[in-house]
């Protein structure tokens, strides 16, 4: 991410446009990697033998196959996009290639590398799901797992990348990492969801599909107390110039310029609209001995609402929050030393 000499004005400017899409859609694919990657560990082992075996051609393996493997093209495409925008931003792609092989640890190097291997690991399942290559049901897992893992670094890197920035007071905090985490988790729930609403599959795993969105308003309560962690640390900090920018940004976001697109946008479309509709829908869609006709019409209906509902406002939320982060960020000082 290449820096930008800024002054102390409002929305500084620290980052690029380019920059903040990395940001939205790095965590957004590495959500959906994470996803896949839950789910495919929660198969059964007698059903994941005999779908490997079938190359998810038929019978079960088929419905999973329907169900993960669009989530997982449109995740590893989301990675590469914000690979794209990164290299775009940084202008001399050759730069990331001396870094990454300079031998130095940084957290631009190991996020470098997991995004890499993260890529490199959803497409060789993506070629599993897709029955191209064979696999055995452990090393089905063991790529799951190492799946999981990479993009899990992949979410958290970027925010510790922001949070070991000390010129910008704003990002410098321990609960920034956790905050895009728990954002880049309730995007692939997203992914997950909306791609399920427009196929059949929302009828088939519709238990599956409840769960999730029972999950998601989880890790939505969870980001939204972070979000309130890492807001109230910065009006804490103490006088310094180090401590009024960080107050400052923080004033930006909660009464300033920014603030009707932080309640308006993030605060309501992202977090609360998305809560309250899978709350319904936990409520509704869920299974009653007496549904058939039209209350199970009805329902299903709903569900298939629900899920694009919630989708749609939660990766619109996951947008504004990095453009907020970075939007807000205000210095003590008056330049940024390039990163790279």
């Amino acid at each position: 991410m290449a820096a930008r000499a800024v002054g102390k004005a409002e929305g500084g400017g620290v980052f690029s446009e380019l920059a903040v899409g990395y940001l939205f859609l790095g965590g957004t694919g590495a959500g959906g990697c994470m996803v896949v990657a839950l789910l495919s560990l929660l198969i059964a082992r007698c059903d994941l033998a005999a779908a490997l075996q079938a190359q998810f051609r038929s019978g079960e393996g088929r419905l999973f196959r329907s169900l993960l493997s669009p989530l997982l093209v449109v995740s590893l495409g989301a990675l590469l996009l914000g690979v794209a925008c990164l290299l775009a931003d940084l202008g001399q792609p050759a730069r990331v290639l001396l870094l990454a092989f300079s031998g130095k640890v940084t957290h631009l190097t190991v996020g470098a590398w997991a995004l890499t291997l993260c890529s490199v690991a959803a497409a060789w399942l993506l070629l599993v799901w897709r029955g191209v290559v064979a696999a055995s049901p452990s090393l089905f897992r063991a790529a799951n797992g190492i799946l999981l893992a990479l993009a899990l670094v992949v979410a958290a890197y970027t925010g510790l990348l922001l949070s070991s920035l000390t010129a910008v007071p704003l990002w410098n905090n321990a609960v920034l990492p956790a905050l895009f985490v728990a954002s880049a988790l309730s995007c692939g729930f997203a992914l997950a969801a909306g791609l399920a609403s427009v196929s059949e599959v929302a009828r088939t795993f519709a238990t599956t599909l409840r769960r999730l969105q029972i999950a998601d308003m989880a890790v939505i309560a969870i980001e939204a107390l972070l979000l309130v962690a890492w807001l109230a640390w910065a009006p804490s900090t103490d006088a310094t110039p180090t401590g009024q920018a960080a107050a400052q940004s923080a004033a930006q976001l909660l009464h300033g310029s920014l603030a009707p697109l932080f309640w308006g946008g993030f605060a309501a479309v992202g977090l609360l609209l998305p809560f309250c509709v899978e709350a319904v829908a936990a409520v509704v869609s869920a299974p009653r001995p007496d549904g058939a006709g039209a209350s199970s019409l009805r329902r299903e209906t709903w569900s298939r609402v629900s899920l694009v509902t919630a989708a749609g406002s939660v990766l619109v939320g996951g947008f504004l929050l990095r453009y907020l982060v970075v939007t807000a960020a205000l210095q003590p000082v008056s330049v940024i030393a390039p990163l790279l």
